[in-house]
């Protein structure tokens, strides 16, 4: 077994050299996976402050008796996943709007 140096690839006069639009698949696809980040967040949002206001109610021994800062944690990341979800349908639609007006 020798080893064989990689032959050079000459490019066609069809192959692109510079990046093309994306096709309609592409876009849905870029879009999907973008929207689909907005659960992850939700839930890491609900799940980080969850803990902490865990965390809380241990150091502060209120865990034994109600776990207030446990349920202000959740409603928190609850609030703070909401926004964040807004926030990013918003600028969607936003992007959407601009790209209608450009065509």
């Amino acid at each position: 077994m020798f080893f064989r140096p990689p032959q050079k690839r000459i490019l066609s006069e069809n192959s692109p050299q510079e990046p093309q639009k994306p096709d309609g698949r592409n876009r849905q696809m870029r879009e999907y996976a973008r929207l689909s980040s907005l659960g992850f967040e939700f839930t890491a949002a609900v799940a980080l402050l969850g803990w902490i206001g865990w965390l809380l109610d241990g150091w502060t021994g209120l865990s034994e008796s109600f776990p207030a800062f446990l349920l202000l944690g959740v409603f928190l990341g609850l609030g703070l996943g909401i926004y964040r979800m807004q926030l990013k349908l918003s600028d969607k639609s936003h992007n959407d709007s601009s790209e209608d007006s450009e065509s």
